[in-house]
């Protein structure tokens, strides 16, 4: 019994001097790591104004499946910068916030990702507002059709 428990003790402890010692710092240029994490946070400040408009293209019952699918793709392929991983224990916690795995990238690929990533995003938002203005534009032309129709000085 004493043999069992010296093993387990000894497996466990050695397994935390392994993972304890693996190097956590990311490799390559720092610079280029803190470029690419300032455009992330962009993007994740574009993805958060987003999820305000789905609530305003919702309470106005306009129809946004297309726009919903380029957000399910967006969100699944959006990865953190290496050294710049969000915490649970921050006192500021964003509404949306990674949880994807990262990926094997250079610190050039990182930055380059994230530049694709905000563009994509922009791309996504600058659609809603699209809809927005032509939902707009067409309850405007209503509203002076209405007020001609109101106003039509033949029937008067």
């Amino acid at each position: 019994m004493k043999k069992v428990i010296f093993s387990v003790l000894s497996a466990t402890l050695f397994l935390s001097v392994i993972s304890c010692s693996e190097k956590k710092d990311q490799e390559g240029d720092p610079a280029l790591y803190a470029e690419a994490n300032e455009i992330h946070q962009s993007s994740l400040d574009l993805r958060e104004e987003i999820m305000e408009l789905e609530k305003t293209l919702k309470e106005n019952d306009i129809e946004i499946s297309e726009i919903k699918d380029l957000l399910k793709v967006w969100d699944k392929d959006i990865i953190e910068v290496p050294g710049y991983e969000h915490s649970h224990d921050d006192e500021h916690q964003r509404k949306y916030h990674v949880h994807n795995p990262m990926k094997t990238f250079s610190d050039e690929e990182h930055l380059e990702y994230q530049k694709v990533m905000h563009q994509e995003i922009m791309d996504i938002r600058n659609k809603i507002h699209e809809i927005l203005l032509e939902k707009s534009n067409k309850s405007d032309e209503e509203d002076r059709d209405l007020l001609e129709e109101v106003t039509d000085p033949e029937e008067a």
